[in-house]
């Protein structure tokens, strides 16, 4: 009776739940990169809300087998300054010249979620809302696809992000994003990070998968 219990809550799970599939994005987007993520992202630069979960899926999951096509130190420069200002009470004529320079680093790296919160905050100064809102759309798309990759209850089913600052994402709506959590990593087969979580008796997981070029140098 426990067994056939047992093999029941396997099935429920199953039903209820799929585990975003790592595999089979970097194999699907290594070998065909239009197909599976560059016609995608084109969709979320104009209709994000169109995309189904599959197709966020193999974009914010597919970024990691693509080239970065820019130096990461040199656009995380110019996102320092952009976020600098987007967070200050400026002027009209200084959000629209911040702003200049947060539409040249979106061309770049539409997915970067700070500069899509960076960019609402400008286009709302600019007066430009619908545009505002456009931007904060995409990033919860983002936020949602993260918190659907997975339950974070289990090891076998942690929630899966792209890099480390996505991790405090994927914990917002866990019990352990309190005071007193603690964690541990664990190095996984893949070169994927698997961070435990806990907060007294309740555990989460988080697995940070990294983009192929993330160790290259720059220069």
């Amino acid at each position: 009776m426990k067994k056939n219990l047992f093999l029941l809550s396997l099935l429920f799970f199953g039903i209820c739940f799929s585990q975003v599939n790592i595999e089979q994005i970097k194999n699907d987007v290594t070998s065909d990169p239009k197909k599976f993520y560059y016609d995608n992202l084109e969709i979320f630069k104009t209709d994000p809300k169109s995309l189904s979960q599959e197709q966020l899926n193999y974009i914010y999951y597919g970024n990691n087998y693509v080239d970065y096509g820019f130096k990461r130190s040199e656009f995380n420069n110019v996102l320092d300054e952009v976020t600098k200002f987007s967070n200050r009470k400026i002027s009209f004529k200084k959000a629209t010249q911040v702003l200049e320079k947060a539409k040249i680093l979106y061309q770049k790296n539409p997915l970067n979620k700070e500069l899509l919160l960076d960019l609402q905050k400008l286009y709302y100064i600019v007066k430009e809302q619908d545009k505002g809102d456009f931007h904060f759309n995409q990033y919860q798309l983002l936020y949602e696809t993260i918190q659907n990759s997975g339950t974070g209850k289990l090891d076998i089913s942690p929630l899966v992000v792209t890099n480390f600052s996505d991790q405090m994402l994927a914990l917002e709506n866990s019990k352990v994003f309190t005071r007193g959590i603690t964690f541990k990593s664990a190095v996984l087969p893949d070169g994927s990070w698997l961070n435990i979580y806990k907060n007294g008796q309740d555990l989460f997981f988080v697995k940070t998968t990294h983009h192929k070029d993330l160790y290259k140098d720059d220069k």
